[in-house]
């Protein structure tokens, strides 16, 4: 594709004329991006719920980790316990 035209001037008051053809080119590319922070917001959202349900999964493992290793080490008092008690 050739080089666009970025502007001419306009001898009316200092104005400048874009090419109808740039005007396009960039309204497209605009929307493009609008389209894509638009979908980049949506996937930023759900990977922020994806953390924080994982961050909370993690807290409830680490919590139920916590209470099988309370319950391994009183089971291991008990069994001491009934083993020195014979």
């Amino acid at each position: 594709m050739g080089r666009l035209p970025i502007v001419k001037p306009n001898r009316e008051k200092g104005a400048i004329h874009v090419s109808d053809k740039l005007v396009k080119t960039l309204e497209t590319k605009v929307n493009d991006l609008i389209e894509l922070s638009t979908e980049l917001k949506l996937e930023n959202q759900a990977l922020k719920k994806r953390l924080a349900d994982l961050q909370h999964e993690k807290r409830d493992l680490l919590e139920r980790h916590r209470l099988a290793g309370d319950y391994i080490d009183r089971s291991i008092n008990r069994l001491s316990s009934l083993e020195n008690s014979q």
